[in-house]
Formats: structure tokens, C-alpha cells, sequence
């Protein structure tokens, strides 16, 4: 299912990075999930735990997990019904709000279910989804603020945040984001005892936080637009990893 800012492109390598630094059994936190890339592939033989502030988001994936089929067809009318109805069904809306809208925008104009070189966006969706539920056993969903949700003792904390100077989409659902009170809830939560773990663009990491890993990846707002663009992400911490 497309997800604007979903980590598609790079989710093996990141899913990679963590499982090779999870202690055995240590809890497993992705603070915010979206797509659930990453941790559809993180060793499962833990707690795993997926928070997102989009509430209708959170409602497709635990009603997928749960045995909630998405649509055979999705016309116009369906989206535009929709977009207009959001809380009739929220499951459908967090799986056509995104998973039916160019460039997986949230309701960023509807698809239609075959481009014009005959790809079929809504199998696409489906196929997506259906995929990433194989590695979503026994993952406990949670629709919190970040600094709300209850996270087990000695956690792996991975934020895939919004991205520093990015344009803020989805603000009626999940809000502005502010980032210095992110950076300091990181460092609290690394005194706490917890390891964390932060995606963004190599140019905005803080200057006292230290680079593990950089990933050349294209933006997936680019790449749907039919552009090569190439950015470099990194996973950045605060902490010392051993």
C-alpha cells in the first residue's frame, strides 16, 4: 500500500540495522508506524509494539490483523463518499484515504483503480497490505501522542518522525510536529534506560546526536512524480550502542 514518507525503498536495510542490535528478547517500540515497513520485518520473538497519531490509520491496521478484508472495487464515488464520511467506517478510510490516492497522499486525489499503462493501483493496495500482515502477528497497535504511550522496560525505540523542514501533511489528524520537544523526550527516554533509534535527512540530524547508519534513498513524493531525486537518510541516537 503506498504511504507518503513510507519507507518501502529502505525498510529491509533498517529492519536489518534493529534486528542486529535487539538484545534477545527485548521489547520492540515503532513509535511511529505509518506503513508498518519496518516493523512487518523485525523479529517477532518479542514484544512489538506500533503507535501512530492517525487515528484511522491505526483503525485499518488493526482491523486487517484482525481478519477485516479491504474492497474488490474502489470508483470515485466511493472515495469521494469517502473522504466526506471518514468516521463511518474507519478502516476503510485509513485503506482508501491513503492506499487509493496518488503518491499515497492522505486523500491527495483519487487514483483510479487502473493507471493509464494499465497498472492496477487498487490490486496494488491490497497486495501491499496483505503482504506486510504476514509479519504483523501478535503486534499491539496503539493511536497515541509519541510521549503517551506506555513503553516496556529496557525498549528499542524506532521514530521514524516527520522530516525536519518537510511539508506537513495530515494536519487535522496528527498535528504540527515540533521537534525540540522530540529531541528532548529522546534523551529522557535514553536516561530511562531505553535505546532509540531516529530516521530523518542526514542534514537535519541535532548536532549532539551521533550518525549509525546512512541510506541513499529517493523521496517517495519524487518518485511517484516520475523523478529520480536522491536524498540521504540516516538512523541517528543519542546514546552509546554497543
Amino acid at each position: 500500500m503506498q504511504y507518503f514518507g513510507g519507507k518501502h525503498r529502505i525498510s529491509k536495510k533498517l529492519a536489518d540495522f534493529i534486528n542486529k542490535r535487539l538484545e534477545k528478547d527485548q521489547p520492540f517500540v515503532d513509535l511511529f508506524c505509518g506503513s508498518c515497513n519496518v516493523i512487518s520485518k523485525v523479529d517477532d520473538k518479542r514484544i512489538r509494539i506500533a503507535n501512530d497519531r492517525h487515528k484511522y490509520l491505526v483503525a485499518m491496521w488493526r482491523a486487517a490483523t484482525t481478519g477485516w478484508v479491504p474492497p474488490t472495487v474502489v470508483t470515485r464515488e466511493d472515495y469521494e463518499y469517502v473522504k466526506k464520511n471518514k468516521d463511518e467506517n474507519e478502516a476503510l478510510t485509513g485503506f482508501v484515504g491513503f492506499g487509493m490516492s496518488f503518491g499515497g497522499k492522505w486523500f491527495g486525489g483519487f487514483t483510479g483503480e487502473v493507471s493509464k499503462n494499465g497498472q492496477n493501483y487498487l490490486k496494488c493496495a491490497v497486495s501491499g497490505l496483505e503482504k506486510k500482515l504476514k509479519g504483523l502477528n501478535n503486534v499491539q497497535f496503539y493511536n497515541e501522542d509519541y510521549s503517551q504511550v506506555q513503553l516496556p522496560d529496557n525498549s528499542l525505540i524506532y521514530c521514524d518522525i516527520p522530516y525536519k523542514g518537510t511539508t506537513p501533511y495530515c494536519k487535522k489528524e496528527v498535528g504540527i510536529f515540533d521537534h525540540e520537544s522530540f529531541y528532548k523526550w529522546c534523551k529522557e527516554m535514553v536516561a530511562d534506560g531505553h535505546t532509540v533509534f531516529v530516521s530523518e535527512y542526514k542534514e537535519n540530524v541535532p548536532q549532539d546526536a551521533r550518525i549509525l547508519l546512512e541510506l541513499l534513498s529517493g523521496t517517495t513524493n519524487a518518485a511517484w512524480q516520475g523523478s529520480s531525486k536522491k536524498t540521504v537518510e540516516v538512523i541517528y541516537t543519542w546514546e552509546e550502542v554497543k
